[in-house]
C-alpha cells in the first residue's frame, strides 16, 4: 500500500442536538393546547347553559314576560329586556321574530308591528343592562298564562280577538267577558280584502297610517254587532246608533233581515232599514215588529 496523501485541516466536531429546542416547542405546543382547549371549554359552556351569541335573533330567550295590555293602539308602552340563555332561570319569553333595530331612549311606544299569530308582546331587547342599542322583537311566553293567545284580551290584535267600542283607541278585551263590542273574523290591508258575507262592519288600528300592512279588522256578527236575526230598539231617541236586545224583550222594536250596501239589496220582509253612511255595510234591513215611540205620538189626535 502506498502512502497515504496529506490529509487537509480537521473541521470541528459535529453538533448534536440538544433538548432545548425540542423542550421549546414542546412548551408552544402545550400553550396552545390550552388555549385551544379554554376556547372549546367556553363554547362548549355556552352551549350547555344555551347563553346566546352575536346579535338577537328568533329563537333567543329574554327575561321580560308578555302581559296584558296597559294601553292602546299606537300608545302601548314596549318594556324594555335583557337577552339571557334559554336555559337560565331568569328566561321569561321567547323572540318570535325581530321586527327592527335602533338606538334605546327613555320611553318607547310601538305602532303595532308586525308579529306572527300568537304572539304575547313586543319588547325591546339588549345585550346588556348598559347597551344602547336595541331590537324590537315580537316574543311568546315560555309558560301560561299567554296573552296573545285569540280571545284572551293582549297580545297582538288579530283574528278571534274582541274589541271595545272605542274605536279610536282599538282597545282589545278579553272575548269570556261582557266588555267587547265585536269579534275580528280577519285582518287585512284594505276593507275589499274582508271575508264577504261574514263581515258587518270594519274598523281600523289606531295611529297605523302607514306603520302597519294590515290596518283593517273585519268584525263579524255578534256582541254588539248586529246580524241577521238580531233585534234592535227603537232608535226614536238614540244618539249612538241602533242598540242590539233580546227579541222576546218588551223593547224589541224591529229584528235585522240583512246588512247590505244598497236599499234594493234589503230582503223580502224588510219594511224598514236605516243607513249609515260611510259604513262597511251602510244599509241595515229591517222588518219592524212595533211602532216607534214617534209613530205612536203622531198618531194622537190633535
Amino acid at each position: 500500500m502506498g502512502p497515504m496523501g496529506p490529509m487537509g485541516p480537521m473541521g470541528p466536531p459535529p453538533q448534536r442536538k440538544g433538548p432545548g429546542r425540542l423542550i421549546g416547542l414542546l412548551i408552544a405546543g402545550g400553550v396552545a393546547a390550552i388555549v385551544l382547549l379554554a376556547i372549546a371549554g367556553v363554547v362548549v359552556a355556552n352551549l350547555a347553559s344555551g347563553e346566546p351569541d352575536g346579535p338577537v335573533q328568533a329563537e333567543h330567550c329574554i327575561d321580560v314576560r308578555g302581559e296584558m295590555n296597559t294601553g292602546s293602539g299606537f300608545m302601548q308602552r314596549i318594556p324594555a329586556a335583557t337577552r339571557v340563555g334559554c336555559k337560565s332561570d331568569q328566561a321569561k319569553g321567547k323572540v318570535l321574530k325581530v321586527v327592527r333595530t335602533g338606538q334605546r331612549t327613555s320611553f318607547s311606544t310601538s305602532s303595532m308591528p308586525e308579529c306572527p299569530d300568537g304572539a304575547d308582546g313586543v319588547a325591546r331587547v339588549t345585550i346588556s343592562e348598559k347597551d344602547e342599542r336595541y331590537w324590537e322583537v315580537c316574543t311568546r311566553n315560555l309558560a301560561a298564562p299567554h296573552p296573545g293567545d285569540p280571545g284572551a284580551g293582549g297580545g297582538m290584535i288579530g283574528a278571534g280577538d274582541c274589541i271595545s267600542n272605542s274605536l279610536a283607541f282599538s282597545s282589545e278585551k278579553p272575548c269570556s267577558g261582557s266588555e267587547w263590542y265585536g269579534k275580528i273574523i280577519a285582518r287585512v290591508a284594505t276593507q275589499s280584502q274582508c271575508p264577504a258575507g261574514r263581515t258587518m262592519e270594519t274598523a281600523k288600528l289606531s295611529g297605523s297610517s302607514g306603520s302597519t300592512s294590515r290596518p283593517v279588522l273585519c268584525l263579524g256578527a255578534g256582541g254588539a254587532v248586529l246580524g241577521p236575526g238580531d233585534c234592535i230598539a227603537d232608535t226614536t231617541f238614540s244618539f249612538n246608533g241602533p242598540r242590539k236586545v233580546e227579541c222576546s224583550g218588551s223593547d224589541a222594536f224591529a229584528k235585522v233581515t240583512g246588512r247590505v250596501r244598497t236599499q234594493r239589496e234589503c230582503p223580502s220582509g224588510s219594511n224598514k232599514f236605516l243607513e249609515a253612511k260611510d259604513a262597511y255595510l251602510p244599509v241595515l234591513c229591517l222588518r219592524q215588529l212595533k211602532p216607534t215611540l214617534k209613530e205612536q205620538l203622531d198618531s194622537l189626535p190633535g
